[in-house]
This record gives structure tokens, sequence and C-alpha cells, in this order.
């Protein structure tokens, strides 16, 4: 039903309600599939909510004038998460009582409700709730009985209306004669149709008078004789039933006779024109189709009800190798791939039984040569066409390998790190929840490894990211050669690897694979002639059936490894419970952050984001920094995971928030700032509150401000996540998915979430030159833009990166080419001498060092 319109009636008996009952909210309402509508209200504002957060949901499962009665909604499970609850208008106390509509279905209620929980609700005000839900439900029942009545003499009288009308508004012409041949009904269009004046047709008229008209005006004149002979004389033994003939004007005209069980006859007149000349297209149409589907470079096929082809398209000589006669009289399901077959039966057999009448799917057909080619099958059944013998269904055929290898790619892309082909966060989590459910099954031991690259930074550092991705990915196959089939190695991100050892026999293995890798890693490298070493510091903890929370064991495996890393690296350490050192270490940072942010210790430093083509700055993305009076500049990978775990994240979130939005209020418009979300402020409640108190004090509109999310966020209480974003999206704030493909598979929320940006990680950007990884970036690209999402290419830092990511479709960039992270002022400044740039020349190239 659609909103309905104000009903005084209705609100002066919830406000009654309201003051009965000393509530602040009385309602009453129907609900239909999506939504609740208030068809009278008193204290509410809003038309109607979302039927699956209504209270008045539960209310009409019930009986008929049964009350659902909620004293205070916090204590019931059913409704202490509802946003009606947490949020506007915070109801803390409910009453409903359903009642039956005019149509018999319970979908309507009587309702008080109010922002203060009760302890109690007597039996006598249930009764009044009651006997006022009946008032009600009478109220709207005679409305309906009255409102069908008028329905009813309206129909009656466009009955008879439509009785008078039907004759002449008929395309066919008719006339009726009775058993002595004389004329009783007709409409004004036989006379057009069959060609004679409107004075002889009337009732009583002879219709021999309408015969001698025609046959005197040459009507009948090259008509066969048989059927002359029954037009113009009548002649009961030449009477013809069924037949179509051409007037002298071209008129090609149908007459149909019925005979009347008491003699006489109704013929009717159509005019047939019209469908016989678009009949002759028709057959010109199938020629020039079928001179479409020889040449066409999809496969078309014809087929019967049984599947059977019965036309092929010669393009299957290309597509499948075939001869198109090979497969006439063949099934799709004798070349279909075995793990195809089950889809293709399910929705052909809901294609027959008429639950659809098109279905697209992609199935593997199997070539003349052998081998599999992904074919996309676009098939619909044709209107009428249910006969063994003929035409039931068309079919296109196209092929999609390409697409589908493209497709795993990007699948792939979500499981696997893009740079060394391990598996990723995603990957490893799924792999560590097997491993302790095979354990509890069987009762053995596995291992979980936490490896960080010793030196890693100062080879990147002095030979360049090339060099240094070069030697991840030696690394990577060193320690992957180094374990065994069955085991696990992820690269986590940077130099960090988890690994997964199962089917431990002996705890003592764990730590001779840690040996082991550490043996192959220290091996030296050579990347382009220059000789380097690096190590690999490994913590580790050893499992049992016992344990089963998959973070508990990272954690001790992370413990692990600080503890190698203290040891002097390169070298691997197990983990032991009572390692407080260096627990203790980050507990004073963690004091050293809180004593930060009381006196404003942090700041922000802005990276230009810049339009691919002509290099004007869009935005800038907000980035922490911290300088620790004894530490100095501390990265934030240093603090920031520490901020999580302590939850300082929220305040310092909070912060980051407010400065983002007040430095960017004095920028131009439209250019947007953007601030990274930590899944800890996501997961806590409040997020909300601080977006909007940021954006109230600082005065930016909602539209300029772009908060951004990892991948991993996501996996954590997705739905809750999802739901808050939702709300800030619709307020106005953009929403960007960070990191694209470094962490969780993020598919899925793309479909289930409309991100306005998709970041694209930079470890693909450093690639990008690689074929393989342009077509990943390129389909990345396809999928934003088939989703209506702007594409960032995060770490552009050559003009050969630029002129690719520009090529492959991405329409922002961010990266050093442009500028590193800038103070406030710098980042105004740069805005500036951009928009001048911009102002002397329009599209200008991006060289190395600008910015």
């Amino acid at each position: 039903m659609s909103q309905p319109a104000p009903d005084p009636e209705l609100d002066a008996v919830c406000r009654t309600a309201a003051a009965l009952f000393g509530v602040r909210y009385a309602f009453v309402s129907q609900l239909d599939g999506a939504c609740q509508w208030f068809l009278g209200r008193e204290g509410l504002i809003l038309p109607g909510t979302q039927r699956e957060i209504a209270f008045c949901a539960h209310t009409i499962r019930g009986e008929a004038h049964a009350p659902l009665i909620v004293l205070d909604t916090r204590r019931d499970r059913r409704f202490a998460a509802n946003p009606l609850v947490t949020g506007a208008p915070f109801l803390r106390f409910y009453a409903g009582v359903s009642i039956a509509l005019g149509d018999g279905r319970h979908a309507g209620t009587v309702c008080i409700a109010d922002t203060v929980p009760r302890t109690g609700f007597s039996a006598a005000q249930v009764r009044r709730l009651s006997d006022l839900a009946l008032f009600v439900e009478a109220t709207l029942r005679g409305r309906a009985a009255e409102s069908e009545a008028c329905q009813a003499r309206h129909r009656a009288e466009a009955s008879d209306t439509l009785l008078r009308t039907t004759l002449e508004r008929m395309d066919q012409g008719l006339l009726m004669t009775d058993a002595a041949d004389r004329i009783r009904i007709f409409n004004r269009r036989v006379a057009t149709l069959i060609g004679v004046p409107e004075e002889l047709l009337y009732d009583g008229a002879p219709f021999a008078a309408v015969r001698a008209h025609q046959a005197a005006t040459g009507e009948f004149a090259h008509l066969p004789d048989a059927l002359r002979a029954w037009l113009e004389y009548g002649a009961p033994e030449a009477r013809i039933y069924d037949y179509e003939r051409v007037r002298p004007d071209g008129t090609v005209l149908q007459v149909r006779t019925l005979p009347l069980p008491r003699g006489g006859l109704v013929r009717t007149f159509t005019d047939m024109t019209a469908r016989r000349a678009a009949e002759s297209a028709l057959r010109a149409s199938e020629g020039r189709y079928r001179l479409l589907a020889e040449n066409a470079n999809d496969v078309i096929v014809l087929g019967d009800i049984a599947m059977r082809c019965l036309y092929v398209s010669p393009a299957v000589r290309t597509v499948l190798g075939y001869e198109p006669e090979d497969l006439i009289g063949t099934t799709a399901a004798e070349f279909c791939h075995p793990d195809d077959a089950a889809d293709l039966t399910e929705h052909w057999s809901q294609l027959k039984a008429g639950r659809e009448g098109r279905f697209v799917t992609c199935l593997r057909h199997r070539h003349k040569a052998g081998h599999y080619v992904w074919i996309e099958a676009s098939v619909r059944v044709l209107p009428d066409a249910q006969a063994e013998d003929r035409i039931t269904y068309v079919a296109t055929l196209r092929d999609v390998s390409a697409r589908r290898e493209a497709e795993e790619r990007v699948r792939h892309m979500a499981l696997h790190d893009a740079l060394t082909g391990l598996p990723n966060r995603t990957l490893f989590r799924d792999r560590l929840d097997q491993a302790i459910a095979h354990a509890r099954r069987v009762r053995t031991g596995f291992a979980v490894l936490a490896c960080d690259l010793d030196r890693f930074k100062a080879v990147n550092d002095s030979l360049g990211h090339p060099a240094g991705d070069a030697l991840l990915r030696i690394v990577a196959e060193r320690m992957r050669a180094a374990l065994r089939p069955y085991d696990t190695i992820a690269r986590l991100g940077g130099d960090e690897f988890a690994i997964v050892l199962t089917y431990l026999d002996d705890a003592r293995e764990a730590a001779c694979l840690a040996e082991r890798l550490i043996a192959a890693v220290s091996e030296p490298i050579d990347l382009d002639g220059q000789s380097v070493e690096v190590g690999v510091s490994i913590g580790l903890t050893v499992a049992t059936e016992q344990d089963c929370d998959p973070d508990e064991l990272f954690k001790r495996a992370d413990i692990a490894l600080y503890e190698a890393k203290a040891a002097g690296r390169n070298t691997h350490r197990e983990f032991e419970p009572d390692a407080g050192a260096r627990i203790a270490t980050r507990g004073l940072l963690a004091l050293d952050m809180k004593e930060a942010i009381r006196r404003d210790a942090f700041h922000l430093a802005y990276q230009p984001v810049v339009d691919a083509a002509t290099g004007t700055v869009v935005g800038f993305e907000a980035l922490m920094r911290w300088r620790h009076p004894v530490q100095g500049d501390l990265a934030p990978g240093a603090f920031i995971p520490l901020a999580e775990e302590t939850g300082l994240i929220v305040p310092l979130g909070a912060w980051a928030l407010q400065e983002a939005c007040r430095e960017a209020a004095g920028w131009p418009a439209p250019i947007r700032v953007a601030v990274n979300v930590s899944a800890v402020q996501l997961r806590r409640p409040g997020l909300e509150a601080t977006v909007l108190s940021a954006l109230a004090a600082s005065g930016l509109p909602a539209n300029r401000l772009k908060l951004e999310v990892t991948e991993s966020m996501l996996m954590q209480d997705a739905e809750a996540v999802l739901a808050c974003l939702h709300r800030l999206r619709g307020r106005g704030v953009r929403i960007a998915l960070d990191d694209f493909g470094t962490g969780y598979s993020s598919l899925s929320y793309l479909r289930r979430f409309p991100f306005d940006q998709i970041k694209i990680d930079r470890s693909f950007i450093r690639d990008i030159a690689d074929p393989d990884a342009a077509a990943i970036v390129r389909a990345v690209v396809g999928i934003g833009e088939r989703l209506g999402m702007g594409i960032v290419a995060e770490g552009v830092e050559t003009p050969e990166q630029l002129d690719l990511v520009r090529r492959e479709g991405c329409t922002q960039v961010q990266g050093f080419l442009f500028s590193r992270p800038l103070p406030p002022r710098e980042a105004s400044a740069y805005i500036a001498a951009r928009a001048d740039r911009a102002g002397a020349s329009r599209g200008p190239r991006v060289a190395a060092g600008q910015g």
C-alpha cells in the first residue's frame, strides 16, 4: 500500500488514547509486505517505519484482539537492539492489539507507547485498550463496507454503459439476421467493412437488399463461383461459414458465420489487411534473421521442448569447433561439464514449469577438440510453444572464457596476496579455523607461527620498492618450499607472514620447522647482481584440541614473535605465559599515548588525492602522526594497533575527525577530506554521533567528508558495521573501501553496500606494468564502474604508473608522485598551487617530483 492520507478522526482517537493511558505516543497502523504505515498517530512525526523493525509486526502474529505488552523494551531480547529503542523515538514501553481489517487479515494494530518503561499494565488497562481496538476496527470496517457499496453502485452503472457501447466499440463488424433473413442486430462498423450505406441497415431490414447492393457495386465480381453464389443469392446449399476475401479497394476481409438455434445467422467481419501485411513482413524478417544468425559471432540455437537442437548457427564452428549439423538433434546436457549439469537441469525445469520465461547462466561446454569452453547461455522460451515438434526456445551462446579468467583472477586476488601469490589474511583465518576443528575431531596438535623479516626495511629503502618486492617473492617461495604440502603460509602485509602447521605428532616438530624456515630465508639472495641477506624472526605457539579461539592463538604467536625480536632477531621463540616484559613495554606506551591524547600531542598530515586526467586536487587523506617525547617520530603501525587494543583509538579517532573536519572547512568546495575509521570505532556505539558532532562543530557539509574502511573491518560483526555505514551514508557522508584486495574478500560487500569509492592498494599499482596485474586492476575498475563506484589508485610513484592507471580507467590517484603527506598549511598552499597550474594549462601531465 502507499502512504495513507492524514485521517483526522483516527488522529483524534490516538490523542484520546494517549491521554487515557498517560503515554507519549499512540497510533493506529496497517502493515504491508515492506512497511508499517500510521493511519492515525499522536506524538509521532514520521508517517511509517520499515516492517522489519516495527513492533507491530510481532503484534499481528498473534490472534486478533490479543494484546502484546512490552513493559521494558530493553529487557526484551526481541526489541533491545531495535533502532526504535536505541534511537528516536526511544521506545521503552509498548502495548498493541491486532485488529482484523475489512478483508479479514490481521494486518492492523492499535498501539500505545512511551519513552519510559512501566512496571505493570493492569487487566483493566488491557480491557480499555482492547475496547479501543474494537472501536477502531468497527470504524475501519464500516468505512470499508461503505466504500464497497459505493463501488458496487458504480459497477452497475458502468455495466449498463458498457452494454450500450460495446457494439459500437468493436473493431469487428457484427450483423445478425433472423430466420426470415432480416437484420436484427448490427453495429456501424459493419457498414464500412462491407461497403454499404448505413440507411440499408436497420432493425427488420431485408438482408437481400444488402447483398443486392454489394453485387451491384462489384464486391463479388472476382470471387470463386461457389463463394459468389453464396454471397449474391444466399443459397443454403452454397453456404460457406468461414472465408476470407479481398474487396475491390484491397481490404482483406475475414467473415465468420455462426448459425443460431432458432434459425438466423450471426456474421462477424474482421479487417485482416494489417495482419496479412504483417505476416508478409514477418516472412521477410525471418529471412533477414536467418541472414543475421548465420553471420553473427554468437552461436544462436533454436530447440524444442525436449531441449533438442533444431537449428544451430554457423558461428558454432568458431566457438565450439563443431559443424552446425553435428549438433542437430542433440541436447546441451550431452556436452555440459558434469559439475554444471545440475544447475542446467534446475534452470530448464523451472523454465518448462513456467516459473521463469528466460534464464542466463554460465556453464562449461565441451569443445570438439575435447576441452571445455566457458559459455554464457541466454535461453528464452517462446510464447505458446509447447508442442513436441515445434521451436520452443531460442538460445544465444557466447564464449566468455576470457571474462571468466579475469573473474577468477579477481576471486584469487580476494583470497591471495597479489605480490607473492600466498594466501592472504582471509584464507589464513579460514585455514586456522579448519585446523582448530580438525584438532578437536582427531585430538591432535597444531602450531601457529607469526613471522617478520629482519633487515627487510633496510633493503627496501636502499634498493627501492621493486627490489623489495622481488625480495618478498623470493622469501615467500623459500618459506613455502621449506614447509610441508599441507601447511599454510600467508602474507599478512608488508614483511609479515603467518603459518599454520597442521598434523603435529610431536610439539617439537614446530621448532624444527621454524629452524628450517630461518635457515632457508637466511641464504643470500641475488637482486639484479646485488647480493643481500635478510633473516626472519618467528614466534610460535603449539595448540591442542582445547584451544578454540583463533584470535587468542595468533595473539600468543605474536607475543612470542616480540620475544624473538628482543632476543636478537633471526631466531624463534615459543610462547610462554609469563612473557611480561613486552606487555609491560606496551603498557608504558599505552600510558604515554593517554597522556599524548590529553596534551593534544598528535597531529594530522594530509596527502592529496588528485584527478587522474587533469591533476586537479579533489581531496586529501588525513594521516595520523605522533612525535613521542623519547622515541621520536613513531610510524602509525607502531601505535595504531596498540590504540585499537587498548580502546584509545576511540578518543583518538574522535579527535582526528574533529581536526580533519575543522581543517577541511577552510578548503575551497568541493575538496573532500578522507579519514580512516578503525574497526574498534565501528564496533563500538557512538561513531555516528562523533561524525555528526565533528561536522556540526566545523560547519563542513557531510558530502565533503569521506570515511575510509578496510576490508578486514567488514568481517567483524558485518551486519552491525554495514548498518552503521548505511546510516552514515544516508546522512550524506561518503564511504570508501580502502586497501582493496589486501585482506578480506570484499566482493560480497561490494554487492551488499554501495561504496562511493574503491581504493586499489599500492601493491597492485607497483606491479601494474605486468599484464596480469593490469588485467586485475582493469577488472576491479570494471566492477566499480558497473556498481557506480569511483576508483582511486594508491601509491602512484612514477609517471609510468600514472599513465598505466589512467589507461586502465582509474579516475583518481594518490601517491608520492604528487606529494608526500603535508602539514595543514602546506596542504592549503598545495591546493592554491594546483589551482593556479590548472588555470594556466588545462589537462597538464604530472611529472615526477611535482607537488
